[in-house]
């Protein structure tokens, strides 16, 4: 009996040991497969890319001066033959009418900051995203969306003006991207990033840097050449060609021997500014929730068709253009008596020409010959006052000298001009005699520089009674306009193309917003979700609540 219990265990054992030598075999083999090896490997590059490509889009969007401006690549430099992870800018005074110096445009993806002679305008991505051999990743940028050196860096047009205008009307043609067979599949690119993958039959990657068509690859279609490596030759088309070992022998679509395995992603122009949009509309909502805050309600809206330096409220419209120019104006009647109201500015302070004071009353409060009213109050010194009510009228009485009043608005607002008695000091507005100031808001340079107050409608209601798509209750919202459309007609059926500005700025708000829900002047206007489509371009932003 126990002899044949051992049997039957040995035999057991003896399976067990089969059974985990075939697995092993089978994992073995799986494993080794080149199939799949080639598949993860695909898998692995493509997730690089696809996070290459997300963080470049943050990267310029977010950028504090220059939203959607993109780094110089990391590219063989005759001085410093090498790449070394930094961002290379061209010499100064490169023009990119110059072929040669499209070569600037293409190189590795880079990892840290610029190298010299930049001026640091930009930093690198932080990260070194490689392909599954190991391969670092290129990337060829739009001449669009680069700071140009050939102009001086005071001059302003060093840096491209960057909003929807530029998806129609660039100063260069968009990067163009084909498939295997030269067909078209966008010609309104902004960014290529390809994975070189391993070297093929004629490419040398040994030594310093080596140049560009040892990395990416070229193919022939009949008597056309198709390459990922000839930007720098004034060639602005990359190809998404076939990989090579997925050419059958057979297959005499292409001139052989055909070589090819590069991966490619890229970025339209339309990606990137649905980005930028969407930073520029926060930007904008952040500062006209601030003055609601201040102020208890939103500012009176611009004119449609404003011009530079025109986008002023109206003083009565609920409707219109961002007024980021002058939304307010404070006044001063005399050197004794200024108005302004508190829901404005954080203070007002009166200090005298001679003299200090002796008492306050109210929101006043004094230190020397300084009196600092942030609502009603007064400080005194035996006959002699400086004296403000509730609404903002300060006045003194019996002050000699030359007294002045000195005006600090909150951080979302900025003293825009002034004018006889009036002149602006540092942040703040000083008066000793007759004369005014304006208050606008205080967005950031870029925005301006840049003309994004063209490109947004706002509207807001006191009765919160606005609504989009099916959300009801909203006190304020932006539509950002987006490009005009050209080529009617449309969701308006206006039968004309969009013009900017309108030819009539007063009431052509199809010049602008696309459909009927956004332009028939009721409070309902489209959901901010809805999808864009090439004869509608409207986003909606809601502002509040």
């Amino acid at each position: 009996m126990a002899k044949c219990y051992l049997k039957q265990k040995g035999v057991t054992l003896i399976l067990i040991t089969f059974i985990i030598a075939l697995v092993a075999t089978a994992y073995l083999l799986r494993a080794n497969d080149p199939t799949r090896l080639r598949v993860e490997q695909d898998r692995r590059t493509y997730l690089a890319l696809s996070h290459a490509k997300q963080a470049l889009i943050a990267r310029a969007v977010s950028h504090e001066n220059y939203p959607g401006q993109f780094p110089y690549p990391d590219r063989r430099e005759v001085v410093n033959p090498n790449y070394d992870g930094k961002s290379d800018c061209p010499p100064s005074n490169t023009a990119f009418l110059i072929p040669n110096s499209y070569g600037l445009l293409i190189g590795q993806l880079p990892i840290s900051g610029q190298d010299a002679p930049c001026d640091i305008l930009l930093n690198g991505l932080g990260e070194d995203f490689r392909d599954a051999q190991g391969n670092r990743l290129w990337y060829a940028v739009s001449r669009n969306l680069v700071h140009h050196y050939e102009f001086f860096l005071t001059d302003p047009s060093s840096n491209p003006v960057i909003n929807p205008n530029i998806i129609s009307n660039p100063n260069y043609p968009w990067l163009t991207l084909l498939d295997r067979n030269g067909a078209l599949i966008s010609n309104r690119v902004a960014v290529v990033l390809i994975a070189p993958g391993n070297a093929l039959t004629g490419q040398n990657r040994a030594g310093v840097a080596p140049t560009v068509n040892n990395f990416l690859d070229t193919f022939q279609i009949g008597a056309s050449v198709f390459s990922n490596a000839d930007y720098d030759s004034a060639d602005e088309n990359f190809i998404i060609g076939q990989d090579s070992r997925d050419l059958g022998d057979l297959d005499n679509s292409v001139t052989k021997p055909y070589y090819f395995n590069d991966k490619l992603v890229y970025i339209t122009i339309d990606e990137l500014m649905h980005a930028i949009t969407n930073r520029a509309g926060a930007e904008a909502a952040a500062l006209l929730n601030a003055y609601q805050i201040k102020n208890g309600r939103f500012p009176y809206a611009a004119n449609l068709g404003a011009s530079l330096n025109n986008h002023v409220s109206s003083g009565v419209a609920t409707n219109g253009m961002l007024p980021i120019d002058i939304t307010d104006t404070c006044s001063c009647a005399s050197s004794t008596s200024c108005s302004c109201s508190f829901s404005l500015i954080t203070n007002v302070v009166l200090t005298r020409g001679s003299g200090t004071w002796a008492s306050r009353t109210g929101s006043c409060s004094r230190s020397g010959a300084s009196c600092t009213c942030t609502g009603a109050g007064s400080c005194t010194r035996t006959t002699r006052t400086f004296s403000c009510t509730a609404a903002g009228l300060c006045t003194t009485n019996n002050l000699t000298g030359n007294n002045t009043y000195t005006y600090s608005v909150p951080s979302y607002a900025n003293i825009y001009s002034a004018n006889l008695g009036c002149s602006i000091s540092a942040s703040n507005a000083t008066c000793n005699n007759a004369g005014s100031f304006n208050i606008g808001l205080n967005e950031a340079a870029w925005f301006k520089t840049n003309l994004w107050q063209d490109y947004f409608y706002y509207q807001w209601s006191s009765a919160s009674d606005l609504q989009a798509g099916a959300r009801a209750g909203i006190s304020a919202l932006l539509i950002a306009a987006g490009e005009p459309i050209i080529n009617p007609p449309f969701a308006v059926a206006k039968g004309a193309a969009q013009s900017r500005p309108p030819i009539n700025p007063l009431s052509n708000l199809e010049d602008y917003l696309d459909s009927v829900e956004n332009t028939n002047g009721d409070t309902i206007f489209d959901a901010t979700n809805r999808v864009k489509t090439n004869d509608y371009n409207d986003q909606v932003f809601v502002v509040s609540p």
